[in-house]
């Protein structure tokens, strides 16, 4: 899993996506969970209905409002206070959504990219050099084909080729880390 939430929630949902999703926030959601319900079991039970809300609510996340681990913890700590309605049992809800402050999330974010930044420097280490300069011109500097076609004094076709070629050997790479 070489991606972050952000990634997979711009992607159509389907199975493998969701997966991915479910693997990169669980523990998160668990631990909100866990710290309004108190019981295991409890935190267990609702975190599966918490995932089929989150799946059935997908199409409704916005990211102009929040960010894919905000919007999934809001989903978490409301679901989690209306379980405990439901069960009647009293409500111990020290969880105060502002304790995860955006620059905890931003550092847990921080640290996936860095992860993933980490991964892709490795697969790019496969590539020959000249490849692997073009390929980081482009995505990493934004360059066009023709500004780097300029500086290895080659044609914009073969620079093309270079990089179309190398994005199926990075993508194989990154799934196998």
């Amino acid at each position: 899993m070489n991606k972050n939430l952000t990634y997979y929630f711009a992607q159509p949902l389907n199975d493998k996506n969701f997966h991915c999703i479910y693997q990169l926030s669980a523990t998160q959601l668990y631990g909100v969970i866990l710290r309004i319900l108190r019981q295991e079991q409890l935190t267990q039970d609702c975190l599966q209905e918490v995932f089929v809300k989150i799946y059935h609510n997908f199409k409704c996340y916005d990211s102009e409002k929040a960010k894919p681990l905000t919007w999934m913890i809001t989903i978490a700590r409301n679901y989690a206070i209306d379980f405990y309605r439901k069960k009647q049992l009293p409500i111990i809800d020290d969880f105060d959504l502002n304790v995860i402050d955006d620059g905890q999330i931003q550092l847990l974010e921080k640290l996936e990219q860095s992860e993933n930044k980490k991964r892709i420097i490795a697969c790019l280490k496969i590539l020959d050099t000249h490849i692997k300069d073009a390929v980081f011109m482009q995505y990493f500097h934004g360059k066009t084909y023709t500004q780097i076609a300029k500086t290895f004094n080659k044609s914009e076709n073969t620079i093309k080729s270079w990089v179309k070629r190398a994005l199926p050997k990075l993508k194989t790479c990154l799934e196998a880390l």
